[in-house]
């Protein structure tokens, strides 16, 4: 007998049942959008490389689509997922509770809350058979795939019921309450659960727990697919569109066209067609910065949306909403918020126009400034009159920053020559 070989093939055998296994460990905190369901997808992918998946969870919803699409990763996954609603006094409502059924192992630590998964479309409950009928079916058949009541999963749909810890787990909705991921692990240990791939048995106690971030596309969907950041960006993008049209030279155009394409992909726009539209203004702003003098901030703004589209075109496309209904309360509050902010701002705009339009033409003639740019004869520019920009037209080329007197004012722009040496 060869001795040596046995002896090898043993050491190898206890050296490898001596390695620590390993849980990966993915948070699905906020609102669940589209780059949440990419984050989770990318993780999934390499879960064969752990014994186990852990997903906490802490958020009062998001995108139906985007939802689905992480119940279908773990669904697809390699090695059995373990859900928890944790930290302590945190939630998985509505979408979050589809994901912690989907999940081959539930737990909830103290003082968290699932339920309230009526689907909610423009903040109002969705009564519409045909769609309800299908998401209370389709928590009840991931609460019985897992060995879960069926019944109550319904009701969470159907009635918006919810569930505490202790409601849960009596409810054969959780099979486990643990203070932390530490005990989560030791609890569930041994225990067997079923997946698509077949019963398996974890191993996860004393294991080593690997934390996996979102990558960098994931980020930026995420944060452009928010439909509160998405109505901000459309309210100050617009406001910047009509301060770069009245005021050109600035690049308050482009920087509000920048932020209303970005905001529309909150308000449904494919984040795919919103890249190509971003990587072509971009490309067109890069040209005709080429084309003139200089670097500025045509050139900047071009960079920005180029790369900002290539990364977008990577993106999936938004869903109508699928949260609780506290967060479409705080989402319409903020956004009312900021759009009489920006009515207030717009307001004074309007009446600092309208004041200056009404001064008499006597009363800007022979008051002094200075040319803010290079004013060619009988061309348009910027002059600077009591710290104010204003449009002018100079009888005789002004150099920038030299003093100019005001000599007149025809259709709202003001005549300019240079002040003469004394």
């Amino acid at each position: 007998m060869n001795y040596p070989f046995l002896l090898i093939i043993v050491g190898l055998f206890f050296a490898s049942a001596a390695q620590p296994s390993t849980v990966l460990w993915l948070e699905i905190e906020g609102y669940i959008s589209p780059g949440t369901a990419a984050y989770v997808e990318e993780a999934l992918s390499e879960a064969s490389k752990h014994s186990a998946v852990l997903i906490t969870l802490d958020t009062l919803g998001g995108q139906a689509d985007a939802m689905l699409r992480i119940v279908e990763a773990v669904q697809r996954s390699p090695v059995p997922v373990i859900g928890f609603v944790y930290p302590v006094g945190g939630k998985a409502m509505s979408a979050g509770t589809y994901i912690l059924m989907a999940t081959n192992f539930a737990a909830m630590s103290p003082g968290t809350l699932i339920g309230s998964a009526q689907p909610v479309s423009g903040g109002e409950p969705v009564t519409d058979s045909k769609v309800l009928n299908f998401f209370a079916e389709k928590m009840a058949t991931l609460a019985e795939s897992n060995g879960r009541n069926r019944e109550e999963a319904l009701k969470i749909v159907l009635e918006n019921k919810n569930f505490n810890p202790q409601s849960a787990l009596e409810a054969r909705l959780v099979e486990a309450l643990a203070n932390d991921v530490e005990e989560l692990l030791n609890y569930a240990d041994g225990k067997t659960v079923r997946t698509f791939q077949g019963e398996k048995v974890l191993r996860v106690k004393g294991s080593t727990l690997v934390q996996r971030g979102p990558s960098i596309t994931a980020v930026v969907v995420s944060m452009l697919s928010d439909p509160l950041l998405s109505s901000l960006l459309i309210t100050l993008g617009i406001l910047l569109v009509i301060f770069g049209l009245s005021s050109p030279g600035w690049g308050g155009e482009v920087a509000g066209g920048l932020m209303v394409i970005l905001g529309l992909i909150g308000q449904g726009l494919n984040i795919n067609i919103a890249g190509a539209l971003l990587v072509v203004l971009g490309a067109g702003l890069l040209l005709y910065e080429l084309m003139t003098p200089g670097f500025g901030l045509v050139g900047s703004g071009g960079i920005l949306a180029l790369t900002l589209g290539l990364i977008l075109l990577g993106g999936y496309p938004p869903t109508p909403a699928f949260v609780a209904q506290e967060w479409f309360t705080q989402f319409q509050t903020t956004v009312i918020a900021v759009a009489v902010f920006a009515a207030a701002f717009l307001g004074y705009l309007g009446y600092k126009s309208y004041k200056a339009q009404k001064r008499k033409p006597t009363e800007w003639v022979s008051k002094y400034g200075r040319a803010a740019e290079r004013i060619e004869t009988g061309r348009i520019g910027y002059i600077i009159v009591d710290g104010e920009y204003w449009r002018a037209k100079a009888l005789k080329t002004v150099d920038e920053g030299k003093r100019i007197i005001i000599v007149g004012r025809e259709d709202g722009v003001f005549v300019v020559e240079p002040e003469e040496p004394t």
